[in-house]
């Protein structure tokens, strides 16, 4: 997702690419999200619906019974009053759109998009974009086989957001 902060791996050789594509495949890479969900959303949770192509949006996905598993675990890091919740979301698997498609389905679109759901209100100019941010990232180093765990701390914009709605 274009829109999305954080951490991501990029591999510099063809043993790499083979090695992160069979990690991907076999649900060994561990991927942790951050985000800021819409309405009031408490204690911890997941979301296990497949997901598939949306019928008559192509570029959009959906929960889907024809669709491909999709396990997500989720937990509320702090309410933000009635109308956020920031949240740290853990995919199991690793589907196109995974975290903002269910939290969308269960009635919690992140704050900022618009495709899968969320209406800005007045007051919400600072989010101008998806407030999602992939703050961890691990998995086997290619070579050395070393487990490798990489983060990222939430940038500037997304801090902005919950210290204005933390209010």
């Amino acid at each position: 997702d274009k829109e999305t902060s954080g951490v991501m791996v990029v591999a510099k050789s063809e043993l790499a690419h083979l090695s992160l594509l069979d990690q991907f495949a076999n649900r060994e890479i561990a991927k942790t999200y951050q985000a800021l969900v819409c309405r009031k959303l408490e204690g911890q949770g997941e979301y296990k619906h497949s997901i598939g192509r949306h019928p008559t949006a192509r570029v959009k996905m959906t929960v889907s019974e024809k669709g491909k598993p999709a396990w997500t675990k989720w937990k509320s890091l702090k309410v933000l009053g009635d109308r956020f919740s920031y949240v740290e979301g853990v995919t199991m698997t690793g589907r196109t759109h995974q975290i903002r498609v269910h939290f969308s389905a269960a009635g919690h679109p992140l704050a900022g998009d618009r495709t899968y759901g969320y209406k800005a209100n007045k007051g919400d100019e600072d989010i101008s974009r998806v407030m999602l941010h992939a703050c961890k990232l691990s998995f086997e180093h290619p070579e050395s086989c070393r487990r490798m765990e990489f983060s990222s701390p939430l940038p500037a914009d997304f801090q902005q957001c919950l210290k204005r709605l933390a209010g």
